[in-house]
């Protein structure tokens, strides 16, 4: 039983430090660093609905540090007990060899490992929705006071640490207590009313932030809407491969059974994906690590396919799973596997940096505008180019971007500028405020461009006379 929980930890730790902090992770390293005040002050202005996540880890970083192992081994420790909840759920399903199977499903996914090393809140939401799942098997047997509790407990703090996911997962649950309702008739509404109570409890804390948080959009305005031509892309972007993706999709639409227990694992695993889908169609709402909620219970459907096929031919399929699973555990444990070649910015600036050089960066960049800085700030040792427009640190007095002085009037005249992007536009001034990029577009020019996954670094000096 605890096997594949091993297999997941052993994944967790391997390379854990090698990819680079990216923009998200960026955020929390910055939101850890403040005091408790400025970190009040900036949740009623941005990121109000990742407060929960945030106070957690200060207070686990305020006694280990912020170092990326610091940061990355709660994800860890998140996923490798999300792996034993997936186990156990697997066994109260249909025993101990189900058990195993789904774990080791789980365990493989390039998606399980991205996320055990991820410094944000999404390996507690994967831990939530399977906890959460199993106790509702439980409500739809024999409900127990305990297991209301351990439900209403378990959604709360999936919906706490990300409303969405949590609001999804729901939603999937809810379909599943309809098709109860639908099935057994009157003699269900005592699950029914105790489910409904539960999951009320359940949501109330998410509701309340997500109120507290409503006018924060600023964060996600880079989604866009999606068509049914997204369709096929769907399973790399979820499971980050896309033969994984496919595989597991396929084995767990076979694992669907119309037993009461099997219903309720395969309306959390499709319900979901389904919702977030019609919805991205309509709003600009659907990113993949929306529904990651949905992994534990699509681990267990596939497993229950593969249980059917016989020891043999299941062994040989995790065998396969892991074969085409393994690319994508290299590519996540890349430089810059996490999708942000951060590492790169001492290499390109420490050697050709000169005495006087300074630093800007985009202000008004549509999806993560802070991550230059942070990038700068985190992984360019001194010496380095002063940023120079900066009059106070980003995420301070309630504002996520650092405050600039206005129209660059503290830019001088330096003789070079490093301009560091979270892109590799070709127009190294895009984004920037009007007032400064006619100053810098004015006075300099291009000498060298670098670019790397979501970092461009581009080096100006002055035009001659």
């Amino acid at each position: 039983m605890t096997f594949p929980a091993l297999v997941v930890a052993a994944l967790g730790l391997w390379r854990l430090t090698r990819p680079a902090l990216w923009a998200d992770e960026l955020a929390t390293w910055g939101a850890v660093r403040l005091s408790w005040s400025q970190l009040w002050q900036l949740s009623g202005s941005v990121d109000a609905v990742l407060t929960p996540y945030y106070v957690l880890m200060k207070v686990y970083t305020d006694v280990v540090g912020t170092s990326t192992v610091a940061l990355r081994l709660p994800s860890v420790v998140a996923i490798t007990v999300a792996t034993l909840v997936v186990t156990a759920l697997g066994h109260r399903l249909g025993g101990a060899r189900l058990g195993l199977v789904a774990g080791l499903v789980f365990a493989v996914l390039p998606v399980t490992s991205r996320y055990a090393q991820e410094a944000r809140g999404y390996s507690f939401v994967i831990l939530g929705a399977a906890v959460a799942l199993l106790y509702l098997t439980r409500l739809v047997d024999r409900p127990g006071r305990g297991d209301l509790v351990g439900y209403a407990t378990a959604v709360g703090i999936t919906g706490l640490i990300h409303p969405l996911n949590g609001l999804l997962m729901l939603a999937g649950h809810a379909a599943a207590i309809a098709w109860w309702q639908l099935r057994y008739g009157g003699s269900s509404w005592r699950v029914t009313r105790r489910w409904a109570v539960a999951a009320a409890v359940g949501v109330l804390p998410a509701a309340t932030l997500s109120v507290w948080g409503s006018g924060q959009t600023a964060q996600v305005s880079w989604i866009g809407l999606i068509t049914l031509r997204s369709l096929p892309i769907i399973p790399e972007r979820i499971f980050l491969s896309a033969a994984i993706g496919g595989l597991v999709l396929t084995l767990a639409v076979l694992g669907v059974r119309r037993t009461p227990q099997r219903v309720v694992v395969a309306a959390a695993a499709f319900v979901p994906m389904g919702v977030l889908f019609v919805a991205g169609t309509q709003l600009p709402v659907w990113a993949a690590r929306y529904v990651l909620v949905v992994l534990p219970a699509m681990a267990v459907l596939a497993a229950a396919a593969l249980i059917r096929f016989g020891r043999a031919h299941a062994a040989a399929a995790i065998g396969l799973a892991a074969i085409l699973a393994y690319p994508g555990h290299v590519t996540v444990r890349g430089e810059a596997g996490h999708s942000q070649a951060s590492l790169r910015i001492a290499p390109i600036i420490s050697p050709r940096y000169q005495s006087g050089d300074v630093a800007v960066f985009p202000d008004t960049h549509y999806s993560i505008p802070w991550s230059p800085r942070d990038i700068y700030e985190r992984y360019l040792p001194e010496p380095r180019p002063h940023d120079v427009l900066r009059t106070a640190p980003q995420r301070s007095n309630g504002r996520f971007l650092a405050a600039e002085c206005p129209d660059a009037t503290c830019l001088g005249v330096p003789p070079r500028i490093w301009v560091i992007r979270a892109d590799n536009s070709l127009d190294p001034l895009k984004d920037m405020a009007a007032g400064k990029r006619e100053k810098i577009e004015a006075d300099y020019r291009v000498v060298q461009r670098w670019q790397h996954p979501l970092l461009g670094i581009t080096l100006m000096t002055r035009k001659e006379s």
